[in-house]
């Protein structure tokens, strides 16, 4: 049953694998990666997901400080329209 489920797991990742290769493709063909708003999201993705291992981390210790919420809202909310603006100048 181990093996079924190791093979399941890589088939599984060879196929994001190969999705992320034809969308980057995708993005290389229409400009998108040379966007400054494409690697603002990146680098706040980014930060988001930082924050958000940071506060799992913090969380074992205690509880987390309330600032950290307000920050992750409006991460979070800057994010969804950066993502809405590349949507609406490279439709893909």
């Amino acid at each position: 049953m181990g093996l079924v489920v190791t093979i399941g797991v890589f088939a599984f990742f060879y196929w994001i694998a190969r999705r992320t290769r034809e969308r980057a493709a995708e993005y290389a063909a229409t400009g998108m990666q040379r966007s400054p708003l494409y690697w603002s999201a990146v680098a706040l993705t980014m930060a988001l997901l930082g924050l958000v291992l940071y506060m799992v981390h913090v969380s074992h210790q205690g509880p987390i400080p309330w600032p950290f919420w307000p920050i992750v809202g409006i991460l979070t909310a800057i994010i969804l329209l950066l993502r809405r603006a590349l949507k609406w100048r490279y439709p893909i």
